[in-house]
């Protein structure tokens, strides 16, 4: 019986956490090492300049835990330039375009990186105290230093070439960087693709250094005085301050309800399940084009709200979100829906450069972090000598003065907060997913197939997806049949086919025999690892 499990999408990092389990870890030690071998064998979505947020619930003491290590803006104050050239922004809750991208590629557009701190503050708050910090990221290390085989998944994100407004692409965003280019190109200039061995030497000399010093080194150590030195020459916006006093923050979880199951998520996906609960969707029929249209008005309600938690500070965000994940607020769109109400709003927009990943233990313990580098590539920054890409997370603020989301000194990111749905005050899913927008709709729709339509975990997060959050734009997979399509357009909607969904990471615990059951995206790598072992072994 399988006691232990994590699930994310990449296998190699699947196995890291199988195999600190197998050590004896618990849900955090297994977690961050997961976190850290992901930033070695996903690095063009996120590593250790990026940022994120870990979400814990302690099953002995029923404890809810939200590590806030959402980066930090810095000290320095925005070009002249950027103001003259601004261009707006791309989506509601999209990037400000500024000419050349100098908010997109280069030191200028990176924030304080929180994911080093965050995971050495989770370690040391919530670890087993059975391994050591260097035990924890010696499966990191190992992969950076004798290489792993490029996998499908990440091969996909070394393909793209995608370039659109505030959205630059890989190409143009590594070529910047001369560090970036000898690391993440080959030595003949071309790309990495599938089935290649990637080697990262710098990396790993970075992360044995943070295993030798601890994690305080990244900001107040040899490894902070590199970076500070290295923004300082290239007119970063980051002081030596900025990235020596980064703090941790321990944030407040939002809370919600479910047909009968607490759920502590995000107030997006909250508002979305509290809408739904006025509706009886089995009745519906799954993916029915009844159930998609009416789940789709759902869903653009949810990112109408959204889209006023933008740039606002901690305090006045938690007003905002004890208002959305009210039964107020999700009776008030509810009676909109059955009034005929199509919920047409301006829209979001699609990110991916996010991985996530969902770990339970033996106690019952949970675990979600979702952690980002920004879009793909990041920056395309790298301090020479270290062999991480930084952040590029500037670009989601406003370079003129005056809005609530304006870049100003010390403002944080709003995150994305992992999923845990409780049935009788136990775990029964826990879930999150990386994909921009997408992740919201996703997580929503798994949930439901669980608990209205009584899937499996494993199909729940396999069948065929829909996404709304623009106009009366309904985005779904190409597994639609065609029929549904033509009735949801006689409906009144405007439907594209896409194959860019998230890439939902769930485990859920059977509450009638206590068995964990995996549910790795097929979208994604799909990596399981667990223990004991399931036959196949991590990642299958």
């Amino acid at each position: 019986m399988v006691d232990s499990m994590v699930v994310c999408p990449e296998p190699p990092a699947a196995k890291a956490g199988q195999d600190i389990f197998a050590a004896g870890g618990n849900a955090i030690d297994a977690a961050v090492a997961v976190a850290f071998a992901q930033a070695v064998t996903n690095p063009l979505l996120c590593g250790l300049g990026g940022t994120g947020h870990l979400y814990y619930y302690e099953a002995r003491t029923r404890r809810h835990v939200l590590l806030d290590f959402e980066g930090a803006i810095g000290s320095r104050p925005v070009p002249d330039s950027w103001r003259a050239g601004f261009g707006g922004r791309t989506e509601t809750i999209g990037r400000y375009v500024v000419a050349g991208d100098p908010n997109q590629i280069g030191h200028q557009a990176v924030i304080v990186p929180g994911f080093v701190r965050g995971m050495w503050e989770a370690f040391r708050r919530f670890g087993s105290g059975r391994l050591s910090w260097r035990d924890i990221l010696r499966p990191a290390q190992r992969l950076a230093e004798e290489g792993f085989e490029v996998f499908p998944y990440i091969a996909g994100f070394w393909r793209s070439t995608e370039e659109r407004p505030a959205y630059p692409s890989l190409e143009r965003k590594l070529r910047a960087s001369p560090e970036a280019q000898r690391i993440f190109f080959r030595r003949d200039g071309r790309r990495y693709e599938e089935g290649d061995r990637f080697v990262q030497a710098d990396l790993a000399r970075t992360i044995a250094r943070l295993a030798a010093a601890g994690g305080d080194d990244f900001y107040d150590g040899e490894i902070g005085r590199a970076i500070a030195d290295d923004f300082e020459a290239h007119e970063g916006l980051l002081t030596r301050d900025d990235i020596r006093t980064f703090p941790v923050l321990e944030q407040q979880m939002a809370r919600g309800a479910y047909r009968g199951h607490e759920v502590t998520s995000g107030a997006n996906i909250i508002e979305m399940l509290q809408i739904l609960e006025h509706f009886e969707l089995r009745r519906l029929g799954h993916n029915s084009p009844e159930y998609v249209d009416l789940s789709a008005r759902a869903q653009r309600a949810a990112f109408a709200d959204y889209a006023r938690l933008k740039g606002l500070e901690l305090k006045a965000a938690v007003a905002v979100e004890d208002e959305l994940t009210s039964p107020q607020r999700a009776r008030y769109w509810a009676e909109r829906i059955r009034r005929g109400d199509r919920i047409a709003v301006e829209g979001g927009t699609v990110l991916s450069g996010t991985t996530h990943l969902t770990c339970v233990d033996s106690g019952r313990n949970a675990v979600g972090i979702n952690h980002s580098i920004g879009s793909i590539g990041g920056s395309g920054t790298v301090t020479p000598g270290l062999g991480f890409i930084y952040n590029n997370f500037l670009g989601h603020f406003n370079p003129l003065p005056g809005r609530s989301d304006s870049i100003e000194p010390h403002k944080r990111l709003a995150g994305v907060i992992a999923t845990i749905v409780f049935r009788d005050g136990a775990p029964y899913i826990a879930v999150g997913s990386p994909g921009g927008s997408r992740l919201y709709s996703s997580i929503q729709q798994a949930i439901v197939n669980v608990v209205d339509f009584q899937m499996d975990m494993r199909t729940a997060v396999t069948a065929p997806r829909f996404h709304s959050e623009e106009r009366q734009l309904i985005f779904m997979e190409p597994q639609f049949p065609e029929r549904t399509a033509a009735a949801l357009r006689e409906m009144g909607n405007e439907v594209q086919r896409s194959a860019y969904m998230a890439r939902v990471q769930a485990i859920l615990v059977r509450s009638d025999t206590r068995l964990l059951e995996a549910g790795p995206d097929p979208r994604g790598g799909a990596g399981v690892g667990s223990w004991p072992p399931q036959e196949g072994g991590a990642g299958g």
